[in-house]
């Protein structure tokens, strides 16, 4: 089998930890995707509405506000054109607080997004919940 079935996708990442979301930018680019950065949520609904990237990679908690992720989910699900982006959502939170978030928190008020990764996360993980997304939207 040849890797031409590989589904490239243009991917948006926002985390506040610049360091952590390069290096997950790094290993998707690896893979043949390309890959953009921000590290805040600010203006972020619009933004995406212009750039309609294939799938967004959202941390939860930014400085200021822990919540920043939810937020941003929901806006995008009242956004017209990418209230059906693909959104995986990365957090530490259960690392700082004990809530056990999992993906079977997954609300489509409260939180959402397709899929859930804890950091710090397995790559292949992340790559293989990339391409059922990707695969599930029709790309």
């Amino acid at each position: 089998m040849s890797g031409g079935s590989a589904i490239m996708a243009n991917i948006r990442i926002i985390d506040d930890d610049v360091e952590y979301a390069q290096s997950i930018a790094v290993f998707l680019q690896g893979q043949g995707h390309t890959v953009s950065l921000r590290d805040d949520t600010d203006g972020m609904a619009e933004e995406l509405a212009k750039d309609k990237p294939d799938l967004l990679i959202l941390d939860v908690m930014f400085p200021e506000n822990p919540a920043a992720g939810f937020d941003l989910a929901r806006e995008v699900r009242e956004t017209e054109g990418i209230q059906n982006l693909p959104i995986i959502m990365l957090t530490a939170v259960n690392q700082e607080f004990p809530m056990d978030f999992s993906a079977g928190d997954i609300d489509p008020d409260w939180m959402p997004v397709q899929d859930f990764l804890e950091k710090p996360i397995d790559m292949q993980e992340l790559l293989d919940k990339i391409k059922t997304l990707l695969s599930n939207a029709g790309k």
